[in-house]
């Protein structure tokens, strides 16, 4: 039977809380910066930029690569797009009219995925480190919990 202490408890809840936003931000990471290689095609803002009240981001835009139509509901990788506020969110808005003529990036392999803006990526360093970060928190807490109980007391 096992016989778990109450820290090691602690550091594994978040170890695993932690995990998937390491994934989830090391993935938009990545995509971001291997946007800057992705070919381009012409496409079109079907739904210009709108930002409902809880702060969600409501935009769609169309694309062709070997007739068939692909879409795309994100401009850019982000974490979130609630902190786009402002300055920031109205150029957004003014960029990406309905209608608009626009420049799309798309993953050669998976033309499914794309961006209006290559290698754009706000938010996304910060998650990430703050996960690591809540991560290695929990591997102390887990495995060192003498360590991080001398630092606070």
């Amino acid at each position: 039977m096992f016989n778990i202490q109450q820290h090691e408890l602690a550091g594994i809840i978040a170890q695993l809380v932690a995990i998937p936003f390491i994934i989830l931000s090391a993935k938009k990471w990545w995509l971001a910066n291997q946007s800057l290689n992705w070919p381009k095609v012409i496409g079109i803002v079907i739904k210009g930029l709108d930002f409902s009240m809880t702060g969600h981001l409501i935009f769609l835009y169309e694309y062709q690569i070997d007739e068939i139509t692909y879409q795309g509901k994100k401009p850019f990788f982000a974490n979130t797009y609630k902190q786009l506020k402002g300055k920031k969110s109205w150029n957004l808005i003014e960029k990406y009219t309905e209608g608009k003529i626009i420049d799309v990036f798309y993953k050669p392999s998976n033309p499914k995925l794309s961006t209006l803006e290559a290698g754009r990526k706000d938010g996304v360093m910060a998650a990430l480190a703050v996960s690591a970060l809540l991560f290695i928190i929990g591997f102390v807490i887990q495995h060192f919990p003498i360590f991080f109980w001398n630092l606070f007391s």
